[in-house]
């Protein structure tokens, strides 16, 4: 600028990056600058706009989107902007003319220059007078804001202005907006009603799903979808579904925030088709929610009663299958290895999430721990998950003199492990308590789970032993026959131990 002051792109540039510096008042007198050097170019009110907007001085931006139409009648970003205060008011044809009134009338279309005439202020009043009463109330929904053609040409480096969220306060100084704050300067009508025949569902419509929106989200790029249908989109890509902008900084935060205009609108003019939506969303929870039909499957390894199961996710199958466990509240999947002829074993166990990190890509690592086991009855798909109808097992009950003959196998086995495992070299045992936890303690009552002692499971899951004799184990509905495997294994790594 010291070099070529006369470069009004240069303060257009510096503007913008005033405003990444949360420097708004520095930013607008730049603006205010190119406006007195060039006072017919449309953009720069538009831009002055977006900056007053999104500090919360609705009215003031309003003005100069309609200085803008002055001077462009057909600057659709501008037309958009003023629908959105329309929505954002909920004004009907007539109290947004008393809006243009309270602002001055046509005399608010005139340019801090004051170079336009009367004429071409009308004109550009009665202009956005009729896309207020015919289709400023009709457009809510997931459509791009702007064109292909607008796009590049009018906004090339995407109006980083509109992208803040601070106020500016009088002394200059900026203040950061909490979450769903707004400041309504200027804006002191009551709120109107729309009418029935300007109301169209279709408008109020995911493009991802073509239902009515179930909790909308509104994306940085200025796209609407469901919650769910956009979380879903995000498990394959980071990129929005209909522009393909990066969302990786949106993924990351995980902040889905629900739009909540466009959810009041629904709920006061689509009530009746949002009670359809949420008792079809109700069925479709409580499907997924059933724990004996239909229940997720992950085809990965072996899993058992009482140890935990640490897992990375990162196909998108999985990611949405364990975001349905969560939000379904069982937080229950089950668990089987692959099987080459029917896809995953015929025995598997049930997971308990624990605890679920996610990763700022959308992958996730879940804690979890062993539940019950299970056979398979039948097998099933799901969005791209396996899924099974299924039954629980439970080890078969023994009583008095078979009972004390069960007990005395029990201790001698839990002994003989013990010892095994003490004989292991550091490095070994030292693996296996990182990742396991120690060994669990002998129970008194052997029969108390349904699922037998604990530590059973511990040592199989440790034992290095090939996945479809540990499924075999698995599948066991007797203590004593699972007893006898686990001695077999001990005499077997024992005798290699003493070598």
């Amino acid at each position: 600028l010291p070099s070529d002051s006369s470069d009004l792109m240069l303060r257009i540039y510096r503007a913008e990056s005033y405003v990444g510096l949360q420097e708004y008042k520095t930013a607008i007198e730049d603006l205010n600058f190119v406006i007195s050097e060039m006072p017919n170019w449309p953009e720069v009110y538009f831009w002055k706009g977006k900056v007053l907007q999104n500090s919360g001085y609705v009215g003031d931006a309003l003005q100069l989107f309609l200085q803008c139409l002055a001077l462009d009648e057909d600057f659709l970003p501008a037309k958009l902007e003023v629908e959105r205060v329309i929505l954002f008011m909920k004004l009907d044809y007539f109290q947004f003319i008393l809006l243009l009134q309270s602002l001055g009338g046509s005399d608010v279309l005139e340019p801090v220059s004051g170079s336009l005439n009367r004429a071409q202020s009308a004109h550009a009043l009665n202009s956005t007078k009729d896309l207020a009463k015919e289709d400023g109330l009709k457009r809510v929904s997931s459509e791009p804001l702007l064109s292909g053609q607008e796009k590049g040409a009018l906004l090339k480096r995407k109006l980083s202005f509109s992208e803040q969220d601070t106020v500016v306060c009088e002394d200059g100084r900026n203040k950061h907006k909490k979450q769903g704050e707004s400041t309504k300067r200027d804006m002191t009508l009551a709120f109107g009603t729309v009418p029935e025949d300007l109301i169209d569902v279709s408008d109020f419509e995911c493009s991802l799903c073509m239902r009515l929106f179930f909790e909308p989200v509104t994306t940085p790029c200025g796209h609407t979808f469901c919650k769910g249908c956009l979380q879903r989109c995000l498990d394959h890509a980071p990129q929005c579904p209909l522009c393909k902008e990066s969302l990786k900084e949106y993924l990351a935060s995980r902040k889905y925030s629900i739009t909540e205009l466009l959810e009041e609108l629904i709920m006061k003019y689509l009530s009746d088709e949002l009670y359809e939506r949420k008792r079809i969303h109700a069925e479709e929870t409580a499907e997924h929610s059933n724990l004996t039909k239909n229940v997720p499957m992950f085809v990965c390894t072996m899993a058992y009663p009482t140890v935990p199961c640490p897992l990375h996710v990162f196909e998108p199958r999985y990611r949405l299958m364990i975001r349905r466990s969560m939000e379904t509240g069982t937080k229950q999947f089950g668990m089987c290895i692959s099987d080459s002829q029917n896809g995953f074993a015929d025995y598997g166990c049930m997971l308990q999430i624990r605890n679920v990190h996610f990763l700022p890509d959308g992958r996730s690592v879940v804690d979890t721990v062993g539940g019950k086991r299970f056979r398979v009855l039948r097998r099933g798909m799901k969005d791209g998950y396996c899924t099974a109808d299924i039954e629980y097992l439970e080890d078969v009950k023994v009583a008095d003199e078979e009972l004390k003959k069960l007990r005395e196998l029990h201790n001698f086995v839990y002994n003989q492990a013990c010892s095994w495992f003490q004989n292991l070299r550091n490095k070994f045992r030292t693996q296996i308590l990182q990742h396991f936890g120690p060994m669990p303690d002998r129970e008194e009552n052997i029969q108390a789970m349904p699922n037998g002692p604990a530590w059973c499971w511990w040592l199989l899951a440790v034992l290095p032993v090939d996945p479809r004799y540990q499924l075999s184990v698995l599948s066991m509905m007797s203590l004593k026959d699972r007893l006898i495997k686990i001695q077999h294994i001990l005499t077997y790594f024992s005798r290699d131990q003493s070598k």
